[in-house]
This record gives C-alpha cells, structure tokens and sequence, in this order.
C-alpha cells in the first residue's frame, strides 16, 4: 500500500479556520465577561433581585454546555459551516432582543435559549475543524485559539463600563449584539480541507485502542436483521457519538476537564469579591482581572512554547500547571497586600491558560477519528458545564455558611490535585497495558510531544465532499 509523510496539512486555509476561532473566542467569552458588568444596571432597570439576573446568566453557560452534544450530533447532518451561520445568527439576535425587551420572560427566553444555542451551535463546532488541518502544529493552533479569551475578557469589559456611561446598559447591549454579528464572518471562514490523512496499522487486521477503532478510523458496523428499536438506538448511539465514553482515555479526560471547569468558573467569579473580604479597595479590586487575564496570555504562550521546542511531555506540562494552580488557589485567601494579590492572580492565571491548552492538545490526541472530534469536544463540554453548575453552587454554598472564601478556595484547591491524580492514574493505566506502546492514543497521534517515536503510516483517504 502506497504512503505518504505521517503529517497532515500542517495550515494551509487551516489558518484562516484559526482565526475563525480566535474570532469565536473573542467575542463570546469577552461578551460573558461584558455582561458581568452589566448585571447590576439590568438589576435595577427590570426592578428584580440580583439573584434572578443572575440565574438568567448562569442559565445561559448551562444551555450552551448541555446543547453542545446535539450540536455536534447535526453538523455531520446540516453541514459545519451551516450550523455556525445560524448558530451565530442566534447568539446575536438574542443579545439584541435583550437590549429591546423590558419584559423578565422575554430576557430570559432571549439571552438563555436563544442566545444560548447560538453559542452551542459555535463554539465547540468550530474548535473541531482545526482536527481537519494540524497534528503536529496542533498546540500552535490551540494557542491562537484560545488567546481569544483573556483578550477578549481584557478588552470587552472595560470598553464595556465606557458604553454603559455614555449611552446605557441597553445601549452598550445592543452594540454587543451589534460585534456577535461579526460571527457570521467567522463562520464564513470554516471549510474543511478536500483530503486529510488517516492512519493506518500495519497489517490488515484492525487494531482497537479501549474498543474504539485505531486514530483516523471510524467505526461504522452494519449488522442486518436487527430490530427496530435495535436499529434505532444504534442509529442515535451514532449520531450522538456516545462510543467516545467506551474509551479509557476520554473519560479521564473528560474527568480532568470537569474539575478544571470548577477552579476555573470560581475564579471567575469570586476572585474581585475575595479581594475586597481581604480589604482591597474595589478600584484595586478590579484589577485582579486584569492580572489574571494577563497571567493567562502569558500561560498559552508559555505552554505553546515549550511544546514547540519539546521542553517538556504535554502531560508533564499539565501537572506542573494544575499544580501550581492548586499552591495558588489555597494561597489566594491569605495573601492580603494588594501586591500579592495581583502575584496570585497572575500565577493562578497562568496555570489555567497552561492547564486549558494542555486539556485541548490531550484530547486531540484521542484514539478517535477526524470525524469524531466533535463530538469529543461536545461531550466534554456537556460534562464540564454540568460540573461548573454544581461547583458554583456548592461554593457558594460554603461561602455563605463559613463567613469567608477560605473554604470555597481550597475547594478550588482540591480540584486541582484530583487532577494531578488523574494524570498518575492514567500514566499507571498506560504503562500497565500489554502490547506495543506505539499503538496507545497520545503517544501514536503525537510522538513529537512525548519524545517518542512512531514508525505509525498515513495514506491519503478522501473524505465526504464538503458543500460548506
């Protein structure tokens, strides 16, 4: 069988599908971040209690998170490029709707369903296709990716404070809406390549990783005289692509995804109000964000470099980061000078930035075909939003009962080291399973990370025709 160079297209328009991402990115962490401040002035121009606007907000994430699954079930079925159209077309209707309503129900049919399944339709859909265009500059990739959301965060809310000031918080909404439009350009961008490359073993009998076919295999089975409802569910088994939990490796990631999600929603969230419980003034205050964000910046770009050069192994570089967040959040209550505050946030920042790039390279690196990385990335989202809502709620929870944020942050804390024991659960795993290591998922998809080789073969396979 003739072969080619193990390396997909390494770029090509895979940079243009980049930028559709760092767009994404951009505006709709920078827009969440944005209504954060607008939260207050919504409070008390509908007459309601914080609490209602903010479950609105809440319920927004929830929504994008628990459709993700399904989004990814209909990109194969309506095209990618389709789904983002409409999916952006959404998300900035229902920023619109919300900045002209001055009904409660309609803010939250608005912001929750519409413009949450906008975001649902966008997000994790367009993350999937760089799968199309790297494997080795794959972390280079997710690195322009995700540099969207500290910029985003650091630019969109500040600009924001200067819109409410000059024309109202329903002003300053509607030219949110306004830039989310610009999603549609993002969307425009999205095709995928005519070929890709898929591996292939070295025989001709098929090898499973965790029952799941090699890399670049999908596995379609057609089995004749089932029943119906036999039918039918293998039908939606597919469709959803409910085979990724039968994989090892992407339920511990999915595990190390999920605790990310509650020391990363916390931080958000209670970072400003653990400064000012520490006597930090709120102009002081507001720029632990700033730190943190910059912190951030600075953790993808440490992380992207140091996996380029080969400095360090992907996993490696993730226990360090989890680690040095977990010193960081149980620091972040007893640290009172505003100078060390700003230090904590930085650091907290950078090891988030680091941990979120190392998740993303991780999972590329699954056992599972081009085809399937959407819905990865969905089912991924789905159980990290479903752990985000609990941690939110259980950290609030100690917050009010213990007086202070000590508790919450060492909660933060614990999640972090779950992680690092997940990561020795899964070296464990790999190291005790029988067989060549060439054929275990992180190691064959990206020897270069892991300072290994493979000796893995390519050959070019054509794909479904793309009409997007």
């Amino acid at each position: 069988m003739a072969t080619v160079s193990p390396s997909y297209r390494e770029g090509g328009w895979g940079w243009a599908v980049v930028l559709a991402c760092f767009m994404t990115e951009f505006i709709i962490c920078g827009s969440l971040k944005a209504i954060g401040v607008l939260i207050t002035y919504m409070k008390e121009d509908f007459g309601t209690e914080l609490w209602v606007v903010g479950s609105i907000v809440s319920l927004h994430y929830a929504v994008q998170s628990i459709m993700c699954p399904l989004a990814a079930a209909l990109a194969p079925k309506f095209g990618v490029r389709a789904l983002v159209l409409v999916g952006s077309a959404l998300y900035g209707v229902g920023l619109v709707v919300s900045a002209l309503t001055h009904s409660i129900a309609i803010l939250a049919l608005a912001f929750v369903v519409i413009a949450g399944t906008g975001v649902a339709s966008v997000l994790e859909i367009t993350h999937a296709e760089l799968a199309y265009y790297f494997r080795e500059k794959y972390p280079l990739a997710a690195f322009l990716t995700f540099t969207g959301t500290p910029v985003g965060m650091m630019l969109l809310g500040p600009i924001t404070q200067v819109l409410v000031d000059t024309y109202g918080w329903r002003g300053a909404m509607l030219l949110l809406g306004g830039v989310s439009f610009h999603l549609v350009v993002a969307g425009m961008l999205i095709r995928r390549p005519p070929n890709s490359y898929q591996a292939v073993p070295d025989h001709e009998e098929q090898l499973t990783i965790d029952g799941i076919n090699s890399p670049g295999q999908s596995k379609k089975e057609v089995k004749p005289n089932k029943s119906k409802i036999s039918n039918l569910w293998t039908s939606v088994f597919s469709a959803l692509g409910l085979e990724v939990f039968v994989s090892a490796e992407f339920m511990i990631l999915a595990t190390i995804r999920m605790l990310y999600s509650i020391g990363y929603g916390g931080v958000v969230v209670y970072i400003v109000p653990n400064g000012l419980a520490l006597g930090l003034s709120a102009k002081e205050a507001s720029f632990l964000t700033t730190a943190w964000g910059v912190g951030n910046l600075a953790g993808l770009v440490l992380l992207a470099s140091a996996m380029h050069v080969k400095l360090v192994s992907v996993r490696s570089a993730e226990g360090i980061a989890v680690s040095v967040i977990a010193v960081g959040f149980a620091l972040e209550p007893f640290v009172s000078p505003f100078v060390g505050q700003i230090l904590t946030a930085f650091v907290v920042g950078a090891g988030l930035g680091c941990a979120i790039e190392g998740i993303f390279v991780m999972t590329r690196c699954l056992p599972f075909g081009d085809d399937k990385f959407v819905s990865v990335l969905g089912w991924q989202t789905f159980l990290s939003g479903v752990a985000a809502a609990i941690g939110d709620t259980v950290s609030g929870w100690l917050s009010d009962a213990t007086g202070s944020f000590h508790a919450t942050f060492f909660l933060y804390s614990a999640t972090m080291a779950a992680i690092v024991l997940c990561l020795l659960v899964d070296a464990i795993r790999i190291y005790s399973t029988t067989g060549s290591s060439k054929q275990r998922g992180l190691a064959v998809l990206m020897p270069s990370l892991f300072k290994k080789d493979s000796s893995t073969s390519f050959e070019r396979v054509p794909i479904q025709p793309n009409t997007n």
